[in-house]
Parts: C-alpha cells; sequence; structure tokens
C-alpha cells in the first residue's frame, strides 16, 4: 500500500529545506471502531513512538470505557515529564482509498495530554508492517508482514 505524504504548509520558510514553506509528513487517514461508534482520524505514521497513541476525547467519542483501563507513565517527544497513558483495543481500518483496505483489532494507548498528531507508532500498528519512507517521492509502502493479526477487506474510500 502506497500512502502519500500530507503536505503541511508552514507560515515561515524553513531554512533546513532551502526556504520552502511546506514539510511533507507521512499522515493518513484511518478509522477506529470502537463499541459505539467509529471516527476518521489522521495519523503520523511515526517510527519512533513506542506505541500507537491517541488522546481519550478519541476513546470517550468511540465509547471505550478507560475507567479500569491499563494504566502507565509513557513519554512523548518533545515532553520533559511522563503522562499518564490509559490502554484499551480498538479496531483500525487503514486504506489507500483505491485497492487496498486492511482491518484489525490493537491495543492503543489513550493520553490525556493534547496532541499535535496522533501517533501511528510501532505497537498496534508499525509492529505488522514492513515500511519503506521514501523522502524523495513523498510516500510510504506499508506491506503487511505475516504477524499481520487482521486481514484484508474490500477497499473502501473514507
Amino acid at each position: 500500500m502506497k500512502i502519500p505524504y500530507m503536505a503541511v504548509p508552514r507560515p515561515k520558510a524553513i531554512p533546513s529545506l532551502g526556504g520552502q514553506r511546506v514539510r511533507y509528513r507521512p499522515i493518513t487517514a484511518i478509522r477506529l471502531i470502537g463499541p459505539t461508534s467509529g471516527l476518521i482520524r489522521d495519523g503520523l505514521l511515526d517510527t519512533g513512538a513506542d506505541d500507537t497513541v491517541f488522546p481519550e476525547e478519541t476513546a470517550r467519542l468511540l465509547g471505550i470505557d478507560l475507567d479500569q483501563a491499563e494504566e502507565r507513565q509513557i513519554v512523548l517527544a518533545a515532553r520533559v515529564t511522563p503522562i499518564r497513558c490509559r490502554y484499551a483495543p480498538v479496531q483500525i481500518h487503514l486504506t489507500d482509498g483505491r485497492d487496498e483496505t486492511y482491518e484489525w483489532t490493537a491495543v492503543v494507548a489513550f493520553v490525556s495530554a493534547r496532541l499535535h498528531y496522533n501517533l501511528l507508532g510501532h505497537a498496534g500498528f508499525l509492529q505488522y508492517f514492513g515500511a519503506f519512507f521514501d523522502g524523495e517521492a513523498r510516500q510510504v509502502t506499508l506491506t503487511p508482514r505475516p504477524s499481520f493479526p487482521g486481514h484484508r477487506a474490500p477497499s473502501t474510500n473514507y
């Protein structure tokens, strides 16, 4: 599955990019399904994130009760102190909108902090795919690995 990078306009020129005013990021839409509803959210494919992470508000909107969820402290990039996260299962749907759709259930982290991007990290997401990040072509290619716990479904378009 090929996922194009998303163009993210910046208010000022970016010196490290020769003065460009756009950064390209590996961001994709996913559908999350919980006990009472489903949501479409963008997520940053992040090889530096240990977990797949969403804000607690997402759990609430999906009807996921976090009161009895296993709790840990995690450190997110750019934060100095650990924050509380609570883990719960959610069904994830990933599609390229044309040819490929994958569905699986993963245990993900929900945090009380505001996130700039939902994180599609190693546990629950990238652990199931071979991932080739091609900065020049501005796309990432995801290939399901034998450990992928879900199935390929008929293609859908969000």
